[in-house]
C-alpha cells in the first residue's frame, strides 16, 4: 500500500575526536558514544563532543557531509550503527550521499546542503530529528535538491524537516492471515510524504491509516 500525502505535524494537518577509540587494533571500526562507525567514513578533524543541558552530545561528520549529533547511547538491547555507502559520481547523476542508521535514539541528523541525500533509519531507531530542508549553495544543480528519507517499520517517533522537493517514505507493519485463520505478520506497507513541511512519523501514520491499521502496526513492531 502506498499513499502520497503532505507533511503532518502537531500544528498542521523517517571535544575533538579524543572520544574516537578503535574497537580493536586490527579493525577499522570506531565506537563514539556507543555508536559504531567505520573510521574511514568519518571526518575525525570535525568530530567532537560538547555539553548541552547537562549531558554530553557527540557531533560526528560522516563523509561526504552528513552531520549527526547524539547523546551517548545506553540501551543495552540496541546496537547503534551508522554506515555511509558514499557518493554516486556518474556524469549522468548528481552526487548523492547515502547514509544508513540503525538503532539510534534522540539524534539530530543534518543532510548535506550541497548534495541529494538518502538517509535511511532502520532497526529500532527512535526519537530522531532529520533535517533535509536546507540547500545553501548557489551552484547546486536543481536536480540535486531532492532528498529522500526512509523510516523503517520498527522505527518510531522520528521527525523529518523537508523542503518542497523532498520525499519521506514511512514504512509500517501489516497483518496477514494464515489458512487456519491465525493473524500473522503480513507485507510491509508505506506512506509517501512529499513537499515542504515537518512530518512527525506517528502523527503521519495516524492521519493516513485507519485506527485499526495503526494499532496493528504498533502491535507488530519488534
Amino acid at each position: 500500500m502506498s499513499e502520497s500525502v503532505r507533511p503532518v505535524n502537531g500544528k498542521t494537518n523517517y571535544e575533538k575526536a579524543s572520544s574516537v577509540k578503535p574497537m580493536n587494533e586490527e579493525s577499522t571500526k570506531v565506537n563514539i558514544g556507543g555508536v559504531t562507525f567505520d573510521k574511514n567514513q568519518i571526518d575525525e578533524d570535525k568530530t567532537r563532543s560538547y555539553m548541552k543541558d547537562g549531558r554530553k552530545i557527540n557531533s560526528v561528520f560522516i563523509k561526504p557531509g552528513v552531520r549527526i549529533d547524539f547523546p551517548d547511547q545506553t540501551d543495552t538491547n540496541k546496537t547503534p550503527v551508522v554506515e555511509s555507502i558514499g557518493l554516486r559520481n556518474e556524469w549522468y547523476n548528481p552526487d548523492e550521499s547515502n547514509i544508513h542508521i540503525t538503532d539510534l535514539e534522540n539524534a539530530k541528523i543534518y543532510g548535506d546542503p550541497n548534495k541529494s541525500d538518502y538517509i535511511g533509519l532502520h532497526g529500532a531507531s527512535a526519537g530522531n530529528e532529520i533535517f533535509v530542508d536546507k540547500k545553501e549553495s548557489l551552484f547546486v544543480n536543481g536536480n540535486m535538491r531532492k532528498d529522500y528519507v526512509d523510516l523503517g517499520p520498527n522505527t518510531e517517533n522520528n521527525t523529518v524537516h523537508m523542503d518542497e522537493k523532498d520525499e519521506t517514505t514511512i514504512w509500517y507493519n501489516q497483518v496477514g492471515v494464515e489458512t487456519n485463520g491465525e493473524t500473522v505478520q503480513g507485507d510491509i506497507g508505506n506512506v509517501q510524504v512529499e513537499g515542504e513541511g515537518i512530518s512527525e512519523q506517528e502523527l503521519q501514520l495516524q492521519d493516513s491509516l485507519t485506527k485499526e491499521k495503526y494499532q496493528d502496526h504498533k502491535r507488530l513492531q519488534k
